[in-house]
């Protein structure tokens, strides 16, 4: 797959940490030719900043509408991506809308409850709730707590987040049969984001799961992904490459689109997988 598309890119409007322009500058200067901005539950990239789409051919870009949705599948999160559809298309935002909504309602709340337990400003509201930061998430709640060296690595911290930071709010999940249809009714295509977490940390055959899905709508895998380093089933370049393998065979073997993806949340992360080759 060309190394001059990454079509999984975020922002600060979820869990990222730079502003589309900037992602969009550092991208035309690797030379990228197709980007996707996938905030997770969020289109505010493509609309707080005013219209990216003429400075992206500007810069020689060609800038894909670009989403990844939460959905569920038998109690597990599943991350879906969704590329090429309407930006307007109402059922999507009404689905945002009460998302991002509930979203800002729990973290707040949670927010408050770590700065209680600890007896000091260990995540500070300034710096988490921003004025175009549509989506609020665990990761923010987290990074802060490892910031203030509260805890080693980031799965402990979660962990602690989740026992002792419990709200009675629940931000619902599509089921993923749902997000499929949604992204395709707005005029879409539907990917799957970083399958080789499901392949290799849970016990979900991706198989079987596509056999059930593509009939529904799933229209491609996100094959080419930057796996290694990012937990125990990918300790090395060998165990990153024979995943994507599989994927790219599964792949075939479905007839389904692929797709290449950083998941960049940093200009840093954006250029380290333009450079890399999978």
């Amino acid at each position: 797959m060309e190394k001059t598309t990454d079509l999984h890119i975020h922002t600060l409007v979820s869990d990222g940490v730079s502003t589309p322009l900037a992602m969009l500058s550092a991208a035309g200067e690797l030379g990228l030719k197709r980007i996707s901005f996938t905030d997770h539950d969020a289109l505010g990239a493509y609309r707080h900043w005013g219209d990216l789409f003429a400075p992206a051919r500007e810069l020689g870009l060609e800038l894909i509408s670009g989403i990844e949705l939460d959905s569920d599948y038998r109690d597990r999160e599943i991350h879906l991506l969704g590329y090429g559809f309407d930006l307007g298309h109402g059922p999507l935002n009404q689905h945002l809308q009460l998302t991002q909504k509930l979203r800002k309602e729990k973290v707040s709340l949670q927010l408050a409850i770590i700065n209680r337990f600890f007896g000091r400003m260990v995540v500070d509201p300034a710096r988490v709730l921003l004025p175009h930061r549509d989506t609020l998430m665990k990761p923010h709640l987290v990074h802060a707590m490892l910031d203030q060296g509260l805890f080693a690595e980031y799965r402990s911290a979660a962990y602690w987040l989740s026992q002792n930071a419990q709200v009675p709010i629940a931000v619902p999940k599509l089921p993923l049969a749902d997000a499929v249809r949604m992204i395709r009714s707005a005029g879409g295509h539907a990917v799957l984001a970083h399958p080789g977490f499901l392949a290799r940390e849970t016990e979900i055959s991706l198989a079987a799961l596509l056999e059930e899905f593509v009939p529904l709508g799933l229209s491609g895998l996100e094959v080419d992904y930057p796996y290694l380093g990012t937990g125990p089933a990918f300790p090395d370049r060998e165990s990153e490459r024979q995943m994507i393998g599989e994927l790219r065979a599964l792949a075939e073997q479905f007839g389904l689109e692929t797709t290449r993806g950083s998941d960049a949340h940093d200009v840093g992360a954006l250029k380290m997988f333009a450079s890399k080759c999978l």
